[in-house]
């Protein structure tokens, strides 16, 4: 199972500043539920997930932990835990990121490593674990929170849709091709989950991720999420298959802004 990772002007260069400061510092949870079941081994499923972001004045980092309970075919209770960190700087040149995924309190998987932008635009990804390895990606790889704000970019350009490639160091081995439609873009929102957010411009998103590669037709995962525009998600659904699963905000709260030496106002 694919964790579902929040943080998602399609470019062929590294984002810029102005984009990255756009992105709210802010701590964020969401209650799931079973919003869809398909022809599969799962009956039942609940579960919660957190999200946290904080500005570390020239980079990001950000916290999330996944926790899924399912009922497979014959009654199996199973207890799956994603531990996902990053730090992401926002001149996009470096990301170091870990991912840890259990099942029934055992360690499954570990994805651990380091990303740098080169000068000619690639992405070198040295991987720790589960291997010692480097791999090359190609120029207009996007990490989390810039493909997040290329998607809030492309909405408020009223785009229907746009297709950046992403690494967010949960796999092992390479990127993913995306595709995210865009349904349009509202500039008051009455129905946020927080007072602070009613008067932001928002959009409905869908994203569907791919493996690379020749071909490719059917998504390893997909979300839909309205975004606002400091990068904040509600309405979530992500689906893991087989079965999908509706978030709803259960609490959310927007974190200080540290004192840094480069901001002009200070």
């Amino acid at each position: 199972m694919r964790a579902a990772i929040l943080t998602m002007t399609l470019a062929c260069v590294a984002p810029t500043d102005a984009n990255a400061a756009s992105i709210a510092a802010h701590a964020i949870d969401y209650d799931l539920a079973l919003a869809q079941l398909e022809h599969g081994d799962t009956v039942d499923a609940t579960g919660h997930m957190s999200f946290r972001i904080d500005d570390q004045c020239d980079s990001w980092t950000t916290q999330q932990r996944l926790q899924m309970q399912t009922v497979r075919r014959g009654g199996d209770v199973q207890n799956t835990v994603t531990d996902y960190a990053t730090l992401e700087t926002k001149d996009g040149r470096h990301m170091a990121f870990e991912t840890v995924q259990k099942l029934d309190d055992q360690v499954q998987s570990r994805v651990e490593g380091e990303a740098d932008r080169r000068a000619d635009g690639r992405v070198a990804v040295r991987y720790k674990l589960p291997a010692a390895r480097t791999i090359l990606l190609p120029a207009g790889t996007l990490f989390p929170l810039a493909h997040t704000m290329a998607i809030v970019d492309a909405a408020r350009l009223h785009k229907e849709s746009i297709a950046p490639r992403l690494f967010d160091g949960t796999s092992p081995d390479d990127a993913f091709d995306t595709y995210v439609t865009l349904e349009g873009w509202s500039s008051r929102n009455a129905d946020a989950p927080a007072r602070s957010l009613q008067a932001m411009g928002a959009a409905q998103t869908h994203v569907a991720f791919f493996a690379t590669g020749p071909a490719v037709m059917t998504p390893d995962f997909e979300m839909a999420a309205r975004y606002f525009e400091n990068g904040v998600s509600d309405r979530l659904w992500m689906n893991f298959g087989d079965f999908a699963m509706r978030g709803t905000v259960a609490k959310f709260i927007l974190l200080p802004v540290p004192r840094c030496s480069s901001r002009k106002h200070l």
